[in-house]
C-alpha cells in the first residue's frame, strides 16, 4: 500500500485558502445564522462605520418612525432648547400616535425633542417640521439633503414622523447612519435616555423596552428609536456600548414588536461574542 505524505507546505497553504472562505463569507450569510426574520438588519461599529453584520443592508423599505431621529436631528441644530415650536391645526390633526397638544400653542424646542423621541408624537414631529422648515415639504427637503452629506444612498423622506407614504423610504444601513449622526448630539442621547417627561401637564415613558433592562446581556443601553406602520411593521434602530466600542443595531421590518426586541439583542450579542469580527 503507498503511502500518501503531505507536505508541510501544501498544508499551510490548503489551511490559509479555507481561512480565506471563512472570513470572505457574505455579511448576509451571517445574519441568517443567527436567524433574522426581519426584511432587513444590520449591526455598525459607530466609530468607524464599518458593518458587521447585514441582511438587505441596502434594500429600500418603510421605516416608520425611526424617521423621527432625522427629525430630531434638525431640532438641535436649528432651535435652542428654550425656542418655541408652534403648534398649527394641521399639526394638531396629525393621526396617532399624538401628543394630544392644543392648536394655535407652543411648546419648548427640548419638550418637543423629548416628545418626538420617548413618545413618538406624530403631532409635535409635523410641529417641528412646520417651525424648522416652514411646511412639511421644506422640512422634507432638509431631512434629504442632511441625509446625503452623513452618507445616505437610498433614503427619501417624505414626512417628519415616518407616516406611511409610498415615496418615504430608507435602508437598514441609512438608518444606522442617521443613528450614528444623532448620537454626536447630547441632548438627543440625553431624550433617548430619559425614562419618563412631562410636556403640557402630559406625562409619559419612554417607549424603548431596553431602557428598562437591569443588565442587558448585550452591553450599556445608549438609547434608540422604535417604529410601526401596518406596512412598515416593526422597526427598532438601537445603540449599546460594548467594551468600550458603541453598536448601533438596526432591524426594519419585522413581523412581530417581541422578534424586533429579540432580534435586535440576538444581533448585539453576536456582535459582542463573535472573535472572527476584525474591526477597521
Amino acid at each position: 500500500m503507498r503511502r500518501v505524505v503531505f507536505r508541510r507546505g501544501w498544508l499551510c497553504g490548503l489551511c490559509a485558502i479555507l481561512l480565506g472562505v471563512l472570513f470572505a463569507m457574505p455579511a448576509d450569510a451571517a445574519a441568517r445564522r443567527v436567524g433574522i426574520n426581519a426584511r432587513a438588519a444590520v449591526v455598525m461599529d459607530a466609530e468607524s462605520g464599518t458593518l458587521l453584520y447585514s441582511k438587505n443592508a441596502d434594500l429600500p423599505l418603510y421605516p416608520a418612525s425611526t424617521t423621527k431621529l432625522m427629525t430630531a436631528i434638525l431640532l438641535v441644530t436649528h432651535l435652542n432648547p428654550e425656542d418655541p415650536v408652534y403648534v398649527s391645526e394641521e399639526a394638531a390633526r396629525q393621526p396617532s400616535v399624538r401628543l394630544g397638544l392644543k392648536p394655535d400653542t407652543t411648546i419648548t424646542a427640548e419638550d418637543a425633542l423629548h416628545a418626538v423621541l420617548m413618545k413618538s408624537a406624530n403631532d409635535v414631529a409635523y410641529a417641528v417640521a412646520q417651525t424648522v422648515g416652514g411646511s412639511q415639504e421644506g422640512f422634507a427637503r432638509m431631512m434629504n439633503l442632511k441625509a446625503r452629506l452623513i452618507g445616505c444612498t437610498h433614503t427619501n423622506f417624505v414626512t417628519p414622523n415616518g407616516l406611511h407614504e409610498d415615496e418615504h423610504l430608507s435602508t437598514a444601513h441609512d438608518i444606522a447612519l442617521i443613528l450614528r449622526e444623532a448620537l454626536r448630539h447630547p441632548r438627543i442621547v440625553a431624550a433617548l435616555q430619559t425614562k419618563q417627561y412631562t410636556v403640557a401637564g402630559k406625562t409619559f415613558r419612554n417607549g424603548n423596552r431596553f431602557l428598562y433592562l437591569e443588565a442587558p446581556p448585550f452591553g450599556e443601553v445608549i438609547g434608540g428609536k422604535t417604529g410601526y406602520t401596518s406596512k412598515a411593521m416593526y422597526c427598532l434602530a438601537f445603540a449599546a456600548r460594548q467594551d468600550g466600542r458603541v453598536r448601533i443595531s438596526v432591524v426594519l421590518g419585522a413581523p412581530r414588536k417581541s422578534l424586533m426586541y429579540r432580534e435586535t439583542r440576538r444581533l448585539l450579542e453576536y456582535a459582542q461574542q463573535d472573535a472572527r469580527v476584525q474591526l477597521v
